[in-house]
């Protein structure tokens, strides 16, 4: 009340936006009067007071007292009287809020005692409506707030419950919102592909002073980290509600909150850091042997696709030596990167600062001045309010107040958030009580304890970022290169040594031999096999000197060639009675996709996946894995789509044949261009058949009307009959190219070229063509 409501209200009545009918009662067990009530609220307001003489007798007008206990029905029909008395003096049925400034344990009593004296029933379903804001913490874990929620749901409808976490309201956090879904500069790249990790901290130099036996009940984790920590962290990472709406954004809110994960036991060991400070147990209420946290560190990710490997840290502690609130956005470095030599790889970073300033600072590289390329840290800096620091809580609380009033829920909690986010903390907190997370201890208004805290590791279910490729062609190649820059260790093997060779100097570390690779490996190995479906991949792993004979029990192979859904379920069969794990990856994109980042198709078995989900993550596009399990399957899917691209390309290919031999002057790179924006028919492949006009011309003179093709449209075809099914448009683009050998056309030209396109192939005849050499 002291701190927030009375200050926040009487800004209200300044600015002049109360109700013109507006009172307030107070109910406490307090043996106050109405006149000491008065004394106690000037009290309160003495510096604002001394600014507005001649409106602080006005406001306190507004006030009454009624004492009574919180336990005792019959004062509730007292404080029942005085409101009844305030309709008889306006004539009116009052609306009614229900403001409980009360620890949680009272929440239960107070409201099943309002419901039983009909404080809370609306005079009518048109007028006099009933309202109760709650503070929190809202119940002391999951199982807590669920009762409470119950207890709620049965006396007060949702959209007659506004559970209050002030941070919502807090200016910067709205900001937020603006920031990325008004402006168009930045959500397109709010996501896994670009951003590295997210870290939120709140540092205080506060301890816990007078709070002491409500804290000690509490604990960090459950006092910020619960509500506002995750609060933070939904408005940073939520999708666009795509509308202004309080049912839109707290839809979005939850829904990110839903992705939260409940950590395992041996991620709270290893994921999540607890302390208190040395002072604490002098405070007030707190017990001499008292285990409760006042700082904490917890490190997460979010399960949706969106922000499936992006870091996260929630950070809060007491008596730190500086006042830090803030929302810190980290980005990728990026690959390739225009870097002076031997410099690191900068990464920009996005503040949403609340404290020691206001604003939103955008950090940036640039050239310093002078002769040399030395580069310089900048930034963009939005503050919010240069001259002047806001009264801490009266803003949000103002807001608040005046919302709840409104009826408009937007900035208050849902009580599907709240669970969400206790479901979060419980394990936690249920950790901690094992004593997982040993409790720390540091020295109160010094830093310390943040290097105590970084201990905390990057969790990896790798014990290394080392990966041997065998098979450096142009997929390869490009796979090695994306690796590199996402600073995992490649060594390289290809039969053609020049190709390995020239890697060498991008970073990769050349082999020679295949027993030079497996030296150069830690266990568990990890072979990327790059190679040419079939024969290739059998002597490699089969052959006289072939990996089978010189691998270990643990070690992981994964195929990521074209390779035949059949044959790899044979190869696992055989891997796997060596105690040798396989996995097939059907890797889309060519080798644009193999240097940016591709569509993976990952199959094999899931424990294996997810130790080496961080490989597929790196390696692919925003979103771009996915796991199928089962040997084969990636394969499999990769086969398919494969069959799928045979269809699509003989439809594009025969339809521009179409558009070239019609009655009209036709641009066809015309037709490509305007196919793309938007169409029905819009695809990679359109894009693809305007960059295949761009080098070569309309008439694609250069372009062989010989199509190649490889296994996947056969192995598709032969697939679908032996499960019943028919295929007759793959079916039809296979035997088109089968036929373009002896009858080359304009469509066997189009289909050349976007081969050439998305994987670089000849667009010649081999015959006509220089023999590649052998990539594997």
């Amino acid at each position: 009340m002291s701190k927030k409501i009375i200050p926040a209200l009487f800004d209200l009545f300044v600015k002049n936006k109360l109700p013109e009918m507006f009172r307030v009662v107070g109910f406490s067990r307090r043996a106050l009067s109405t006149e000491s009530f008065h004394e106690r609220i000037k009290e309160i307001l003495s510096d604002s007071a001394a600014a507005h003489p001649k409106k602080i007798d006005i406001f306190l007008n507004l006030f009454v007292f009624q004492q009574g206990s919180f336990e005792k029905l019959k004062d509730y029909a007292a404080l029942a009287k005085i409101i009844a008395r305030i309709d008889a003096e306006w004539r009116v049925c009052t609306n009614k809020l229900f403001y409980l400034a009360v620890a949680p344990d009272f929440f239960r009593m107070i409201m099943e005692n309002l419901a039983a004296s009909d404080l809370t029933k609306a005079c009518s379903p048109g007028e006099g409506w009933t309202r109760v804001l709650v503070e929190k913490p809202f119940g002391k874990n999951l199982a807590t707030a669920e009762k409470l929620d119950k207890l709620l749901g049965r006396l007060f409808k949702e959209e007659q419950i506004y559970r209050i976490d002030h941070y919502l309201a807090k200016e910067i956090l709205q900001n937020i919102l603006l920031f990325r879904f008004t402006n168009n500069l930045f959500e397109k790249i709010w996501n896994n592909q670009f951003i590295e990790r997210i870290d939120i901290r709140l540092w205080e130099t506060i301890g816990v002073e007078n709070r002491g036996a409500f804290y000690d009940g509490v604990g960090a984790l459950r006092d910020v980290g619960q509500n506002h920590l995750l609060q933070m962290l939904a408005l940073v990472t939520m999708e666009d509600p795509r509308e202004f709406s309080t049912f839109a954004i707290r839809r979005e809110r939850i829904a990110i909150l839903k992705t939260l994960p409940n950590l395992t036991a041996r991620e709270i060991r290893t994921k999540t850091f607890r302390a208190q400070y040395r002072d604490y147990k002098k405070n007030s209420g707190v017990a001499p042997n008292s285990t409760t946290e006042t700082y904490f560190k917890v490190e997460t990710e979010l399960t949706g696709s969106r922000w499936r490997g992006v870091v996260i840290t929630l950070e809060s502690g007491k008596r730190i030596t500086q006042n830090k609130k803030e929302i810190v956005v980290t980005f990728k470095h990026s690959t390739p990167c225009l870097c002076p030599p031997n410099e690191p790889h900068h990464k920009n970073e996005i503040i949403f600062s609340l404290e020691p300033t206001e604003g939103i600072k955008i950090k940036f590289w640039s050239k310093e001045l002078g002769l040399d390329f030395a580069v310089k840290e900048s930034s963009l800096d939005f503050m919010l309010r240069p001259d002047r620091r806001h009264t801490q809580y009266v803003e949000e609380y103002e807001k608040l107040l005046l919302d709840c009033i409104k009826g408009d829920q937007t900035l208050f909690n849902h009580t599907e958030e709240m669970k969400a986010m206790w479901n979060f903390t419980d394990p936690i907190i249920a950790g901690w009580k094992k004593n997982l997370t040993p409790l720390k201890f540091y020295e109160p208004d010094t830093k310390e304890i943040i290097s105590m805290a970084t201990w905390l590791p990057t969790p990896s279910a790798l014990p290394h970022r080392t990966v041997g490729i065998i098979g450096l062609g142009k997929m390869g190649a490009n796979i090695a290169r994306h690796l590199l820059e996402n600073d995992w260790k490649v060594i390289g093997f290809n039969r053609t040594k020049e190709v390995t060779k020239t890697l060498e100097n991008e970073g990769l570390i050349g082999a020679y031999s295949l027993q030079e690779l497996i030296n150069q490996l830690p266990a568990p190995r990890i072979i990327w096999l790059m190679l040419t479906a079939g024969r290739p991949v059998d002597e490699i792993l089969f052959g006289a000197d072939g990996l089978v004979r010189q691998l270990k029990k643990g070690d992981v192979v994964i195929d990521a060639g074209n390779s035949f859904y059949g044959d790899s379920v044979i190869r696992h069969k055989k891997l796997s009675a060596r105690g040798i794990n396989f996995m097939d990856v059907g890797f889309s994109g060519g080798p644009g996709g193999a240097r940016l980042g591709g569509c993976l198709m990952v199959g094999g078995e899931r424990k294996i996946f997810a130790k080496l989900e961080k490989l597929f993550r790196d390696l692919a596009r925003e979103q771009g894995y996915q796991f199928f399990s089962g040997a084969g399957s990636g394969h499999f899917v990769k086969m398919v789509h494969n069959g799928i691209e045979y269809g699509m390309m003989q439809a594009i290919a025969e339809g521009f044949t179409v558009l070239k031999n019609s009655p009209y002057n036709l641009n066809l790179r015309a037709v490509a261009e305007i196919y793309s924006r938007g169409s029905v028919i819009e695809s990679r492949l359109i894009n693809w058949l305007k960059g295949a006009y761009d080098e070569y011309g309309e008439k694609l003179n250069a372009v062989s009307g010989e199509v190649a093709a490889t296994g996947e449209g056969q192995w598709t075809v032969e697939t679908a009959k032996q499960l019943g099914i028919m295929a007759p448009v793959i079916e039809q683009s296979l035997k088109f190219r089968a036929e373009s050998k002896q009858k080359p056309s304009y469509t066997g030209q189009i289909l050349s070229a976007l081969r050439n396109q998305f994987g670089g192939h000849a667009i010649k005849p081999v015959a006509e063509t220089k023999k590649e050499p052998d990539n594997f």
